[in-house]
């Protein structure tokens, strides 16, 4: 029986010591593999080495990628060229490439504003677009969260506070730079949001959410099944904190059993109802982030709301998703067989 080989992409550059096989992050996956039968390698990846990783990579049958949308400050544009060359050969690739697109990019908060846990979300398409719309569509002046098109770490994401917009002032709050705020008057507030319509970008405007103190719960999903959770009490934009730890639990775990159910049996599949994506397409491991509006409630519709969904770069995750990954591996690699 032929022996199926995994590779774990990594970002780093040429000559970097990294290894996924022996990271905290990724270590106990790759040992599971390997008692699962699979051979398993750790794979460095920088734009530079995209062209030999072409050639290289095809002798895998599965490429698990972890590399950020905006990894040192690039894009994955060439990655992206590179996965999706792979997976059109023979590889099945997760993250692929136009799954991302379809659900990691921050518009998925549009598309499922309709959804369960969806809300007041709007969308900018053009810069043109946003200096039109986004003043004059707030009801009343109030605290929004704009969002670029792609991003990580709380790149790009801003708490805007219009409240004082009969003064001309709006105060900005850049999520990866903390509690730092800058005030601006209007039109320099426009022009600093110009570049994120670049090449093509969006930017997404969403209602700041002042359950925010109540905690943030992620449910990590493998294919369609919830395979884990983790909880953090502060994040970023948090009031006067700094983030703080993320709590990881299983997916049987009782606080969120309300939760995994919904996703499982409704959300997940008018997700991919909406976005096209087949079972067989479905990221070996996603998360989508909650904020907790009521705690003591039954209501879930009423008790979640969605802040966002990770895809290109999970990690780390909680135990209780390992076998979930391993088994959806083994199923991914099982349903290419049969289709050839």
């Amino acid at each position: 029986m032929k022996k199926h080989s995994i590779a774990l992409m990594i970002f780093g550059e040429t000559h970097s010591p990294r290894n996924a096989l022996t990271e905290d992050k990724y270590k106990n996956l790759a040992l599971a593999f390997q008692e699962k039968g699979f051979d398993v390698s750790s794979v460095i990846y920088n734009d530079g080495m995209a062209d030999q990783l072409s050639t290289q990579l095809l002798r895998y049958d599965v490429i698990l990628v972890w590399v950020n949308p905006l990894e040192k400050g690039n894009n994955r544009n060439k990655l992206d060229a590179l996965l999706i060359k792979l997976y059109d050969s023979r590889c099945f690739v997760s993250a692929h490439p136009d799954v991302i697109m379809k659900i990691g990019t921050k518009d998925v908060l549009y598309k499922t504003r309709e959804m369960e846990f969806g809300g007041d979300v709007k969308l900018y398409h053009s810069f043109e677009d946003f200096k039109e719309r986004f003043i004059t569509s707030q009801k009343q002046p109030a605290t929004r969260i704009l969002k670029q098109y792609r991003g990580n770490g709380g790149d790009g994401i801003f708490k805007i506070d219009v409240t004082r917009l009969t003064e001309n002032k709006i105060t900005v709050t850049h999520a990866k730079k903390g509690e730092q705020e800058i005030t601006l008057d209007a039109d320099d507030f426009f022009s600093a949001f110009k570049i994120y319509f670049d090449e093509g970008g969006v930017l997404i405007d969403q209602p700041w959410n002042e359950n925010i103190i109540n905690g943030m719960v992620r449910c990590y999903l493998t294919g369609t099944k919830v395979s884990g959770f983790g909880y953090q009490e502060v994040n970023a934009l948090y009031p006067g904190k700094k983030p703080g730890k993320r709590y990881y639990f299983s997916e049987d775990c009782g606080l969120f059993q309300d939760l995994r159910e919904i996703m499982e049996n409704k959300w997940v599949p008018q997700l991919q109802q909406i976005t096209g994506i087949k079972n067989e397409m479905m990221p070996v491991i996603w998360d989508a982030d909650f904020f907790i509006n009521s705690i003591n409630t039954e209501n879930t519709s009423e008790k979640y709301t969605l802040c966002e969904i990770n895809v290109s770069c999970v990690s780390p995750f909680p135990e209780s998703a390992i076998p979930y990954m391993v088994e959806e591996v083994r199923k991914k690699i099982d349903t290419r067989s049969a289709a050839k």
